[in-house]
């Protein structure tokens, strides 16, 4: 797809050779045929997750030794409409139905995690394997022990053979980025990649680690929510370098950060952005024959304005000029839009990040077909409130309320429309489907004169369920 990129899958590096504190070249073989390749270079990323280049090149790194976060490899199982047979696992985690949490909706998630303060890199096939035998174990209860009774339809379908591991070698750059940087939002002059994700770091959950507690397979995530999840913390080049191999560069989950740290900058999206911003640094360091460490010292504002491109931008080589595509979507600080545009509606649209809010309300994005980047939800009975509050022009509107239905959701929502004259209430059945376009339902038209303050109070009290909260539509209406 891209003529000046040669892809070599399913290679795995397995030697460096450096030259006075540069990498020269990396060694690899072809996993299919053991075919030995040289790839010769003047500026390498390391993007393997366990920092493997950088190690192999004599990097500095660091591996916290004890509470390292797992592996994890999850499972699907599903109902068949006759009795399937499952065989004895002998080799399997000896277990029954209270050693582990539920598969509900047929899957084994995330937290079926083990291998905490094994060795990732040398126990990595020890870690996937003892991750096996649990669920095997597990499935064996729900098969042919105290699950058999409510399972005999169940199948296992499918097992992750690719352990999913989330932290080993960090490589050390000019800059190791701290949880302390992140919640306090230290400013950093090279800050470019948004880390949006709350600190989440894993550990063994008590519950499930009473029959192996030397290895346990069920992980708890314990949430550090003080970062920005809106704008994110922008995370600083100079992590995305290493400070004593002069030619190498480090994109993933081996970044220069700490432990705790890593707990936001981990995940795949994030990562993914650091791979852009490396390859732009690279092409400065292909243009102007310098290293990583340089690109900040002495291009910065180069590369600056290359990242303020949209990712359609081109061009042919480093010494091209840039070719903009015909299309641009609108640039926002916050990203691109992943809900429904609020400024497509014709009228006045006041979207849940502009309303005042009083409570416990969360941000979520789970239910889609919401407007703008999210929705607000809170708990019934528990003083929470919002308000979207605009003023109006003279004229006739069809006031219109958004929200997305869950069976956890309120059937007696609370709802009031108001004006300086004027005051309906509505109880709104959040379970049921919005009946206009957009995920919207009416709650009345509302005529104004002169310029007037209108506003849509949401109320949590006696909500029956969970209350929504995503976006006011006022219409012009005829």
């Amino acid at each position: 797809a891209e003529p000046n990129i040669d892809l070599f899958l399913n290679h795995h590096a397995y030697r460096v050779e450096t030259e006075n504190g540069k990498i020269v070249a990396v060694e690899a073989f072809d996993t299919r045929t053991s075919q030995r390749k040289r790839f010769r270079g003047r500026s390498f990323a390391d993007c393997t997750g366990h920092g493997t280049i950088g190690y192999l090149a004599g990097a500095d790194w660091e591996m916290t030794p004890k509470g390292r976060m797992g592996m994890s490899n999850m499972w699907i199982w599903e109902e068949t409409d006759h009795e399937v047979e499952f065989p004895e696992t002998p080799w399997a985690l000896d277990l029954t139905m209270k050693d582990f949490p539920y598969p509900r909706r047929y899957h084994g998630e995330w937290f079926w995690e083990s291998g905490f303060d094994k060795d990732p890199i040398r126990e990595a096939e020890a870690i996937r394997d003892w991750n096996f035998r649990a669920v095997y174990g597990a499935f064996n209860a729900m098969k042919n022990r105290d699950g058999r009774d409510k399972h005999r339809n169940a199948r296992l379908v499918w097992i992750a053979f690719i352990g999913g591991p989330r932290e080993s070698r960090r490589l050390m750059g000019d800059v190791v980025l701290t949880e302390q940087d992140v919640v306090e939002k230290k400013q950093y002059p090279d800050g470019c990649v948004p880390s949006t994700w709350s600190i989440d770091l894993h550990y063994p959950k008590k519950q499930f680690a009473k029959k192996y507690p030397d290895n346990p397979f069920i992980s708890m995530a314990k949430f550090d929510r003080r970062v920005d999840r809106t704008y994110g913390y922008p995370i600083p080049y100079r992590c995305f370098y290493s400070r004593n191999v002069d030619n190498l560069f480090m994109a993933g989950r081996c970044i220069s950060v700490t432990h705790e740290a890593l707990g936001t900058v981990r995940v795949m999206k994030t990562c993914g952005m650091m791979g852009e911003v490396v390859g732009k640094a690279a092409s400065i360091c292909a243009k102007h024959y310098c290293t990583p460490r340089e690109v900040y010292t002495k291009h910065w504002k180069e590369l600056e304005s290359l990242l303020q491109l949209p990712g359609k931008a081109r061009r042919k080589t480093v010494n091209s000029p840039i070719e903009m595509p015909s299309v641009l979507l609108p640039a926002r600080p916050e990203g691109p839009m992943p809900g429904l545009d609020p400024e497509t509606l014709p009228g006045i649209v006041v979207d849940d990040r502009q309303a005042e809010k009083e409570g416990p309300w969360t941000e979520g994005q789970g239910l889609k077909g919401f407007v703008g980047y999210g929705y607000l939800y809170a708990p019934p009975d528990k003083g929470a409130r919002i308000r979207f509050t605009t003023r109006l022009p003279s004229g006739r509107y069809d006031v219109r309320l958004a929200y997305r239905p869950h069976p956890n959701r309120g059937t007696r929502v609370p709802v009031t429309v108001k004006t300086a004259s004027f005051e309906r209430k509505i109880t709104v059945d959040m379970q049921k489907n919005p009946p206009l376009e957009n995920g919207f339902i009416s709650l009345g038209q509302i005529a104004v004169t002169g310029d007037e303050t209108c506003e849509v109070v949401i109320s949590t009290e006696n909500a029956a369920g969970i209350v929504h909260a995503d976006a006011v539509w006022f219409a012009a209406s005829r």
